[in-house]
């Protein structure tokens, strides 16, 4: 029976060896320590991509593929074995250098941040100097050391090696794991990447015709690779970067009058590159840093909404069990049937209401939507205020409330009772802070103007600190020593859902108003 692991590691290693032969074939070996065109080594990105991916298991199709390029495309042609000697030393810096960012950077984690990025450039650039020393002790003898034959060739291996590493590596990356892939294709499968890509294209087409000290449209090169970063992050930047290479590879492929400073060409290249991984990587880490706010404020609002909730299916609640109570007193009296029914039909009612907060919050916390309707204010804030009653009792606080106008809003009752509830709750616990003898108040007022409705919660407490003012209603800003300052966030995201404002007035005491657009309509039905 055949083995099928055995039969895809072939095949697998079969395809490394040929995809090796044919990059080291499109670069050549003049790429390494001659003056002639090419001036990256793609192989040397997917050999070490093999080795990041398989370890040990590496070792093997590599020094394969090495030897196999070596002998199709040798270093030095009248010298056959010796070039096959010298398709000895790729091989080992590839193993060293992925040993070593195994060890120091796991899985993807060099594209995942600036320190990972940066050590793994400098793994990159180690090891190519590495073996271009090698390279070029072996090429020319080790009498040649420190010549300028000798840093020549230097030079050029080293920035060959270390562009087919930094390019080739991460598009190999996204291409092939199965966790990358998906979302890099998602990213870049755009208009803008076309259009990102032939405006490279046209720019390189320019600068290309002229060697690049004396030509500042290579700079031009910068906008296209920032629009990419900045657009889609670290898939964006690799996806320019690999366009750049190619392009300068198939430019450098025809015949030029100054192929010797192509290199020249290759380390702005290389500059550019890095430039534009810094670029997406910033990117990608304010996009994690985004997705985990978002994460944190919808949980932080199941702890805001929890209170509410338990205010709004306390009253369904008890209605149902005083209709319970009602039909067992009915059943036991032989009562008519008729108003056994109609206190049948008042539970079934009052269990739709408590289902319909159920689905508003799950609706909440599922899609972020806002189920709107009409909120009859007097009902809002008299409701509010009476749950807090008891508090303020036990605390000392003396609770003034104004004349509530017959007005109406169009709103979420459970997320407009949340930031009441919020706001509430911290003038409570600033006033309950003073010492003893002052007297605390908190003054509850409402009122409207022109189109809209406002309703102001001012206490006496001690104010808040002009320092913190200004950021009031920042993520993780907190009045409270063990708060997690997500409230007052979590409170202004729902006014401005509702199209109202929630804002600081000045004063030396805490003053905070909400406003919100009126509705015209009916106000909610009371019972």
């Amino acid at each position: 029976m055949f083995d099928l692991r055995a039969i895809r590691a072939a095949w697998l290693g079969g395809a490394f060896c040929l995809a090796y032969v044919v990059l080291d074939a499109t670069s050549g070996p003049e790429a390494r320590h001659q003056t002639i065109a090419p001036v990256w080594h793609p192989a040397a990105g997917l050999a070490l991509f093999l080795v990041l991916r398989c370890a040990r298991q590496a070792a093997l199709p590599v020094l394969l593929a090495a030897l196999l390029a070596a002998a199709i495309t040798p270093a030095l042609p009248e010298r056959p074995a010796f070039s096959l000697l010298i398709g000895l030393l790729p091989p080992a810096i590839y193993l060293a250098v992925g040993t070593a960012m195994r060890r120091h950077l796991p899985g993807s984690a060099f594209h995942a941040s600036h320190q990972g990025l940066l050590l793994w450039a400098v793994f990159a650039t180690m090891g190519s100097l590495g073996g271009a020393v090698a390279y070029a002790t072996v090429l020319h003898g080790p009498e040649a050391f420190a010549t300028r034959g000798w840093l020549d060739v230097v030079a050029r291996y080293a920035i060959a090696e270390t562009a087919g590493m930094l390019v080739v590596v991460p598009i190999c990356q996204f291409l092939l794991d199965g966790e990358l892939r998906a979302a890099y294709l998602g990213r870049i499968l755009r208009r803008e990447t076309a259009a990102y890509i032939a405006l490279m294209a046209a720019v390189l087409a320019v600068a290309l015709q002229r060697p690049a000290p004396e030509s500042l449209v290579y700079y031009l090169l910068i906008l296209p690779l920032a629009w990419s970063a900045a657009r889609q992050g670290m898939a964006g930047a690799v996806t320019s970067a690999l366009v750049l290479e190619i392009g300068v590879t198939v430019a450098s492929l025809r015949p030029i009058a100054y192929a010797a400073q192509m290199p020249d060409v290759q380390m702005l290249v290389l500059t550019l590159t890095l430039s534009g991984f810094l670029i997406g990587i910033a990117v990608d880490v304010a996009r994690r840093a985004s997705h985990e706010l978002r994460h944190s404020l919808r949980l932080a609002a199941a702890g805001e909404m929890a209170g509410a909730v338990a205010h709004e299916l306390n009253q369904p609640l008890t209605a149902l069990s005083m209709y319970g109570s009602a039909c067992e007193r009915l059943l036991a009296r032989g009562d008519s049937e008729e108003l056994l029914q109609k206190t049948i039909r008042a539970m079934v009612a009052e269990s739709q209401r408590a289902s319909e907060v159920l689905k508003r919050l799950r609706e909440f916390f599922r899609t972020g939507t806002t189920a709107l309707a009409p909120v009859a204010l007097p009902a809002l804030v008299g409701d509010m205020l009476a749950s807090f009653a008891d508090q303020a009792a036990r605390e000392g606080v003396h609770l003034e409330t104004g004349p509530l106008p017959d007005a109406c809003v169009l709103g979420d009752r459970v997320q407009l009772e949340i930031v009441l509830r919020n706001l509430l709750s911290n003038a409570i616990h600033a006033v309950a802070s003073m010492p003893a003898g002052i007297e605390r108040r908190i003054a509850v007022e409402a009122g409207v103007e022109a189109e809209s409705v406002w309703i102001r919660i001012a206490d006496n407490g001690p104010g808040i600190a002009d320092k913190i003012r200004a950021r009031l209603f920042e993520p993780f800003i907190s009045l409270k020593s063990s708060g997690l300052g997500l409230g007052l966030a979590i409170s202004r995201a729902i006014i401005e859902t509702h199209g109202g404002a929630l804002s600081v007035e000045p004063g030396r005491h805490a003053i905070l108003k909400i406003t919100l657009p009126a509705h015209s309509g009916a106000g909610e039905r009371t019972t």
